[in-house]
């Protein structure tokens, strides 16, 4: 082969190289798709709409960065991933905080996460519990307490208080009440409260959960 042969073979190459490197930031190679995963109490077409991103642009000039930041940007959400997956979509995973407990604060519902944190007003989910007669000193171990509570359980109560500085009470649908006593051993405790929930009876205690009582 000769050199000019030889040129020739390169340069074509390299055109060809040129061509697949700028496809993905021209009109041939568009977002066809969005794809939410992990939005539970945020819509996905919220999620979306956060974004930014837009059907139809081209793949190689999507900002995922952008899109992840302004995602995460929104109060429910405590992380964001944004990653194109090519050849024409873009997959959005986000990490929500999951309202463990609420407070009523001037007639507005303020959510708690399992850290203790207010991340936003909105109404509470099924499963959040109202934190009533709790004082800041006890802010700490109640939502230690709410956190604790199982998924099957949760749904029940609705209220959770105290009658001392270290004596939890819950209260549940059917007017029960369930004394959980201090917040410690809080998984044995969260377990027995499954239990007495499916028993016959209005009052519990359980702040010994080897040694319920009821009456």
């Amino acid at each position: 082969m000769s050199r000019r042969s030889i040129a020739v073979v390169i340069g074509c190459i390299t055109l060809i190289a040129a061509v697949v490197a700028a496809l993905p930031f021209t009109p041939a190679m568009p977002v066809d798709a969005v794809n939410v995963e992990g939005a539970v109490n945020l819509p996905a077409e919220e999620v979306e709409a956060l974004s930014g991103i837009e059907a139809g642009t081209p793949m190689g000039r999507v900002d995922v960065r952008g899109a992840a930041h302004r995602v995460a940007g929104n109060p429910w959400v405590d992380s964001a991933t944004v990653k194109r997956q090519w050849p024409n979509a873009v997959d959005i995973t986000v990490v929500e905080h999951t309202p463990v407990a609420w407070l009523d604060q001037s007639g507005e519902p303020h959510l708690i996460n399992s850290e203790g944190k207010d991340f936003v007003v909105a109404q509470p989910p099924v499963g959040a519990v109202q934190l009533t007669g709790i004082g800041d000193e006890q802010m700490r171990e109640a939502v230690e307490v709410a956190a604790a509570i199982t998924d099957p359980a949760r749904p029940q109560v609705r209220e959770l208080t105290t009658d001392g500085a270290h004596n939890f009470v819950l209260k549940a649908e059917g007017d029960r009440t369930v004394v959980w006593g201090a917040a410690e051993d809080n998984r044995n405790k969260a377990l027995a409260l499954e239990t007495v929930l499916q028993l016959p009876g209005q009052s519990f205690n359980i702040s010994n959960p080897e040694l319920v009582t009821s009456r």
